[in-house]
């Protein structure tokens, strides 16, 4: 069965209008209770449906929608104190703004009134701005319900929506792409009843809580979702398609793509290497991976972009890049255009000196000891070194469990569930500085018994034994 918006709302108010009720609140005619999907207002002498929705809600119409919510049948003669529910989408607004929590490169700001100006870190934003990224440029914006919109280089956006409602601040957000790329972390929508989309002059995408990029090229869209869910739509707004996490499509100004598979995060095939003042990344090949992406910031984040670049399996180069440690993004971009599942890791950037082995000089870890609430893991090493640890359920590492930085050459962690496990360490150097990765140790985790075979996981070539 098909629930409507308004049936929606009409079984949220009998909710409240029940809570309320029940917990015998003897609430002061004219007064409003604020919950986190709308407000409950307590009805004094004189209101009307009409009045009410006037004076809280975005038009006076709304109270025919009021009567039906609130089952109310009569715009006048309300008795004094009744509650009547009215939800965070009705709520009239009020101006909202951002703020630049980082920045690097030139990126320029046009205002409403026309005038232009350089970002920097806590400069404001405000609704009707224009932001433009420039080559190897990024700025993150920060919003007040802690969702972020990022925008790579050569990009530009405008802010076009950018409210909140009054009494609950349910975020109202709109963001207009016109050219390059937009990565948005928005905070779950569905308590509050918030809304952000990202518009393009070919699409819309509107979400509910989610992480998801969306890119405009010279005919298509390219909507992409990392995290919970997006209605990617044609401009105007219907028969839309839900794309879930790890999906994609791609928009003409005509037709909605199907959902596709997006490609599975990529792999380095070596740590990545600096030559002149260019840092170059090698990737281990993915099938039907047509070319990769890189980005490389300061923070794991990736707040603190610092430059980013494009190219084959071979070699992606970034410019500019200064020796020193570093995270690094990659994904892999298929023949439709779409830019798959991210990997973020730390990277050691260092000019190529010597060349490079393959075999981790590091051995892998082993289980020296379990008991049904932990497990401990061992390996050759110093006491008073430090080390890397992860634990994850499959060999690439990209569905980790568990992730520690520790001193000495063990580590106690909590029994996982029943399943096969694969554990690898990596040293850390005095100045901070990480070495290759051990081979995977596979663990087996049964009801009573931890099994490993003592063979770490080898790579069929050389080249695939390099650190991921």
């Amino acid at each position: 069965m098909r629930i409507t918006l308004i049936q929606l709302r009409v079984l949220t108010a009998l909710l409240v209008s029940a809570v309320l009720l029940s917990s015998a609140f003897a609430q002061t005619p004219g007064s409003i209770t604020t919950l986190p999907s709308g407000i409950v207002y307590h009805a004094k002498a004189g209101d009307t449906l009409m009045s009410i929705a006037s004076a809280y809600t975005t038009r006076a119409a709304n109270w025919t929608t009021l009567g039906i919510i609130n089952n109310i049948a009569k715009d006048t003669g309300i008795p004094i104190g009744t509650p009547i529910t009215i939800p965070a989408d009705l709520l009239q607004d009020e101006p909202s703004e951002g703020k630049v929590i980082a920045r690097n490169g030139l990126v320029t700001a046009t205002y409403t009134d026309g005038t232009t100006g350089v970002l920097n870190i806590g400069n404001r934003i405000v609704e009707g701005m224009k932001v433009s990224t420039g080559t190897n440029s990024f700025v993150t914006i920060g919003l007040p319900d802690q969702s972020r919109v990022s925008i790579p280089s050569n990009s530009n956006v405008q802010i076009t929506t950018l409210r909140k409602t009054l009494y609950t601040a349910s975020p109202r957000v709109e963001v207009a792409l016109q050219k390059g790329r937009v990565l948005s972390r928005v905070s779950p929508l569905e308590t509050n009843k918030g809304s952000y989309k990202v518009r393009t002059p070919l699409s819309v995408a509107g979400v509910r809580g989610t992480e998801f990029r969306v890119r405009l090229g010279d005919k298509e869209v390219a909507t992409e979702v990392l995290d919970g869910r997006v209605l990617a739509s044609l401009q105007r707004e219907d028969n839309g398609r839900l794309l879930p996490r790890a999906k994609g499509n791609i928009t003409t100004r005509t037709s909605l793509g199907p959902a596709v598979d997006l490609l599975a995060p990529p792999q380095l095939a070596d740590m990545p290497y600096r030559f002149g003042e260019h840092a170059h990344f090698a990737f281990m090949p993915l099938p039907n991976a047509v070319s990769y992406h890189v980005e490389l910031a300061h923070d794991s984040e990736m707040l603190d972009l610092i430059a980013e670049g494009s190219g084959k399996a071979g070699d992606v180069i970034l410019e500019n890049i200064a020796e020193g440690n570093y995270f690094a993004r990659l994904t892999a971009i298929d023949p439709l255009g779409l830019e798959g599942m991210p990997r973020v890791m730390a990277v050691t950037i260092r000019d190529r000196v010597k060349p490079q082995t393959y075999t981790p000089a590091q051995p892998a870890p082993t289980v020296a000891s379990s008991n049904p609430q932990e497990l401990l893991l061992r390996w050759p090493g110093s006491a008073t070194a430090k080390y890397n640890v992860q634990v994850a359920r499959d060999s690439e590492f990209s569905w980790l469990t568990y992730n520690a930085s520790v001193t000495g050459n063990e580590v106690r962690f909590p029994r996982p569930s029943f399943g096969t496990y694969f554990a690898r360490v990596q040293s850390i150097n005095p100045d901070g500085s990480g070495n290759a990765y051990s081979f995977a140790q596979t663990l087996i985790v049964t009801d009573q018994w931890i099994i490993n075979d003592g063979q770490p996981l080898r790579p069929k070539s050389p080249a695939n034994s390099a650190s991921r």
